[in-house]
């Protein structure tokens, strides 16, 4: 990438699955389920930042966002869609651990929850479009 392309200065995690019922309960939810959840929603945003950030330390500058949901924020945690509650919660702390170790590096690490969007996993009923829920993440 790096030879390619430079070094990267921007990484935005975007990449998210929500393949269960909103009413999902973790007993009845299969493990399956739960490593498919994890795969992109917690190690795909994992492997992107391992592999960015000794690029973006080589630069001393970089910007992540882990683009999570306000269903993985610990005060909202509630019943139903427990694999994906749990894999945002995982990507908040995913979030917190590598920002804190790369302070005073030049890169900054944080993460946003654009809403309930009108994509393909959000559906058409949801009250936010796509330029709104990505207004957080590009507006600084």
């Amino acid at each position: 990438m790096e030879k390619q392309h430079g070094s990267p200065s921007v990484l935005v995690n975007n990449a998210g699955v929500y393949p269960e019922a909103t009413d999902a309960k973790v007993v009845d939810t299969s493990t399956a389920l739960w490593r498919e959840t994890f795969e992109t929603n917690l190690f795909g945003a994992m492997r992107m930042c391992r592999d960015v950030v000794p690029l973006m330390k080589k630069i001393r500058y970089g910007r992540i966002v882990n683009i999570s949901s306000g269903l993985g924020q610990m005060h909202q945690m509630g019943e139903g869609s427990p694999a994906y509650r749990v894999s945002k919660a995982a990507l908040n702390a995913l979030t917190r651990t590598l920002a804190a170790e790369v302070a005073g590096t030049g890169i900054l690490v944080n993460s946003m929850s654009p809403g309930w969007v009108k994509t393909d996993m959000g559906g058409e009923e949801a009250p936010r479009s796509v330029e709104e829920g990505a207004d957080t993440a590009v507006v600084g």
